[in-house]
């Protein structure tokens, strides 16, 4: 294919790839040490519980009161699978366990790794005629296969596409990391994922198709991510991130991440930032988070959600 592809990623977003733990997420002041709850008398005085026979445990579990009548929760040190003197499990076995709790978690994510499959084919592409024949049609947003050949399903499929490795692996850690949380938040009203996921997908390449002049093509996951990043940015704006920038310790807010990177994705779009990169699909992608973001707040999701499924289940 003779035009010039821009992969979706750029240097800035590498940041996302050496991210290396999230905290102090400071959830309406939440504290992430070990929580206590007061349980109060119950009314006509007595007992704070009534005490089981039957149980013979001595350790404090889940749902058990002191003498004070506090709720103390189960240590986690106490949940962990694999003691610190156990040797860890073969790396097959860890793999397959993480993609295993990656299902159990969310089926959307765990689709999402089928990126890594796309990829061992685009290297393949050209020994493989028919497999880049494949994925230059159908795995590319590009205005000659959405516009002119109608091939609209490029518009998703595209996201499954990755040039290069580190690209992957970028988009593969922003993916499963901000997911999680962005489904929780989501499940918490009754939302599933997966509609955010595909609607970001086509929202970032028409973003990307609208402002390309020069007959460009688009591939990656970075819409998406950058989708879930400016969601979860918004929902828990003082979240700490830590990351590391040419070996520099850098802690900052999530909202300052989201900023910088929609600053990052302007200038790259007037030509202020070079490199082969789809800033439109990148800004198209913290758009769309933005304004779902409005929309889930507002409670406009929420009535969508609850209107479609209605509908689906009058069709059953």
């Amino acid at each position: 294919m003779g035009t010039r592809r821009k992969q979706c990623h750029n240097a800035l977003f590498f940041l996302l790839a050496t991210i290396v733990t999230l905290s102090s997420a400071n959830l309406h002041g939440a504290s992430l040490g070990r929580a206590t709850r007061t349980i109060d008398c119950i009314r006509g005085g007595g007992s704070y519980y009534e005490s089981n026979p039957s149980y013979s445990s001595s350790s404090s579990t889940l749902g058990d009161l002191d003498e004070q009548g506090v709720y103390r929760g189960a240590s986690v040190s106490s949940t962990l699978q694999y003691s610190r003197h156990q040797r860890p499990p073969p790396f097959t076995q860890a793999v397959r366990n993480y993609f295993v709790s990656l299902q159990r978690i969310s089926p959307t994510l765990f689709y999402g790794t089928i990126s890594l499959f796309f990829f061992i084919l685009w290297q393949f592409q050209s020994t493989s005629q028919a497999a880049g024949k494949i994925l230059r049609n159908h795995f590319v947003c590009s205005r000659y296969n959405v516009l002119k050949k109608k091939r609209l399903h490029a518009l998703v499929l595209s996201a499954f596409s990755h040039a290069s490795l580190r690209h992957l692996a970028v988009n593969m850690y922003a993916y499963s990391t901000f997911g999680r949380s962005v489904k929780q938040t989501l499940a918490n009203q009754g939302v599933a994922l997966w509609p955010f996921v595909v609607s970001a997908s086509i929202f970032g390449s028409l973003t990307f198709l609208a402002m390309d002049r020069g007959g460009g093509s688009c591939i990656g996951l970075s819409g998406v991510t950058l989708a879930l990043l400016a969601f979860d940015s918004l929902v828990y704006p003082s979240k700490e991130l830590r990351m590391i920038v040419s070996f520099v310790p850098i802690q900052l807010p999530a909202y300052y991440l989201f900023l910088g990177l929609v600053g990052i994705s302007i200038a790259g779009i007037m030509g202020l930032v070079g490199g082969n990169v789809a800033h439109s699909t990148h800004l198209g992608g913290l758009a769309f988070g933005a304004l779902f973001y409005e929309a889930f707040k507002r409670g406009y999701v929420r009535q969508l959600n609850y209107k479609c499924r209605k509908a689906y289940y009058a069709i059953r």
